[in-house]
């Protein structure tokens, strides 16, 4: 069972996408300027798993905060999206 809380938005995740355009070491340079506290394994790890898999999730956060991830992820050249991150309730 679902429960809604008007004091917590819901989760939502940035999701990066595999490109063909940046190099690996750019991508992660972007990944730790970008995301609060990302660490150089976190982003290497999520950079490859873009890179094998097509996609990777970056962060799960708020709403507000996920769409300025993606927009920051853009706005360096990497392909990014959001989604909410719940199981659709």
């Amino acid at each position: 069972m679902c429960r809604k809380s008007r004091k917590t938005a819901p989760p939502y995740r940035v999701i990066l996408h595999n490109d063909n355009f940046n190099k690996r070491e750019y991508v992660v340079q972007v990944l730790m300027k970008v995301i609060p506290g990302m660490t150089l394994d976190n982003a290497v790890n999520i950079m490859q798993e873009a890179h094998y898999n097509g996609l990777s999730v970056v962060i799960i956060c708020a709403q507000s905060d996920a769409e300025d991830h993606c927009m920051q992820l853009r706005g360096n050249g990497l392909l990014s999206s959001i989604e909410p991150a719940d199981g659709g309730c």
